[in-house]
């Protein structure tokens, strides 16, 4: 007769921290890509709106 086989258990809490971690830097990189998107698109529209009102050369 053979020993049954040990199962390696592994620490559901331990697991999902890993997750949340990850999960958090990659929400942080799609919030901050946000904000930089949305400053460069307001300063881009400033400039055209600038440019169209005041007829700067």
């Amino acid at each position: 007769m053979s020993k049954p086989k040990k199962v390696k258990k592994t620490n559901p809490s331990k697991k999902q921290t890993v997750v949340a971690q990850q999960n958090f830097e990659q929400n942080n990189s799609l919030v901050f890509g946000g904000v930089i998107l949305a400053i460069s698109s307001i300063g881009l529209l400033i400039f055209v709106l600038s440019e169209k009102v005041f007829h700067l050369h």
